[in-house]
């Protein structure tokens, strides 16, 4: 009884923290710019708040400090939570400066594209000193291990591109109301149950409050949304699925129940490979892949519940086949 006692508390400070939010964004006016070369139906979403990920933020570091201890019966935060959270807000800040640099020029350009990859391997610099220092790469799983991932090299090398690739791949999904907000919760809910299979009570209650944070920000970005997360949020969610994963040596189940944000950015990839090898031809009517659902006339709606349907039977394949 517990767990229901501190997780309904705990959604009610997301939805909170959120509604409060939502009217911070308001009347600072932080608005939402539709990017031009994007579907025609999007334009009825400008002026939609922006930054909303700041209130993701906000609720789960709040949260982890309010329950927490709580949950896990320990005196303080564990160290592999504390860098996660840091390294969650961190990336937050990368976001954050792009999203106020659209805002302030009113225009879709907000940081360069080298600069924010500059600040995210910074930050998966970090979380790889930590991984290496306690011994993380000796425990990768046993294909990783067969393939020589184990070695310090290899191991930054596939943590680097994890935690840059989810980050990016979740702000490649960002582009339809719920919809990175309601994968990534599924996702989360999936880490805690890995998490409570391995014993981590920290990283397991973690990942729950994780789903907490999302869903108090799902009940204002549902269809119509009331507000966006941004850069700041999407960045930030994938940095922290990435956590997640590393943490738990939980990467091939991350490929698996992550499946939505990793084809989202495979067609990324081959829409820019097949327009350069054809000379201009496309492969898809505009990526990512919920562009191209949303051109062939599936309603915005249809598209985010079959991404959640599809997330949700990818966690349940991997759960069941034991993926890692």
């Amino acid at each position: 009884m517990k767990i229901y006692w501190a997780i309904l508390p705990a959604l009610a400070v997301s939805v909170s923290i959120n509604y409060l939010g939502l009217r911070i964004l308001r009347r600072l006016q932080l608005k939402q710019t539709v990017r031009e070369c994007g579907p025609q139906s999007h334009k009825a979403k400008a002026g939609t708040p922006v930054m909303g990920g700041l209130m993701i933020i906000a609720s789960l570091d709040l949260l982890a400090v309010l329950f927490l201890p709580y949950l896990s019966r320990l005196p303080r935060l564990t160290n592999e939570v504390i860098i996660l959270l840091a390294l969650f807000t961190l990336t937050g800040v990368i976001g954050f400066i792009d999203d106020f640099l659209i805002v302030k020029n009113g225009k879709n350009n907000g940081l360069k594209a080298r600069y924010k990859l500059a600040g995210q391997l910074i930050v998966a610099a970090l979380f790889c000193a930590y991984l290496l220092k306690n011994n993380f790469n000796l425990m990768v799983s046993p294909l990783l291990h067969i393939l020589g991932m184990h070695q310090p090299f290899l191991y930054v090398l596939l943590s680097s591109f994890i935690m840059v690739g989810v980050s990016n791949a979740v702000n490649l999904t960002d582009g339809l109301d719920g919809l990175a907000s309601g994968v990534s919760m599924i996702v989360f809910l999936a880490f805690a149950f890995i998490a409570w299979q391995f014993n981590n009570p920290q990283l397991m209650y973690l990942a729950l409050l994780a789903a907490c944070a999302c869903l108090g920000f799902l009940v204002f970005n549902i269809h119509p949304a009331k507000m966006f997360m941004g850069d700041v949020g999407s960045l930030a969610l994938g940095t922290l699925l990435a956590g997640f994963a590393l943490l738990l040596h939980a990467e091939l189940y991350l490929a698996l129940a992550g499946i939505w944000f990793v084809w989202e950015t495979v067609s990324v990839i081959l829409q820019v490979v097949y327009f350069k090898l054809t000379k201009g031809r496309r492969l898809f009517k505009m990526s990512p892949f919920h562009h191209h659902l949303e051109l062939c006339g599936w309603p915005e709606k249809k598209i985010v519940r079959a991404a959640w349907l599809l997330t949700a039977g990818a966690v349940l394949l991997a759960i069941i086949f034991r993926v890692r």
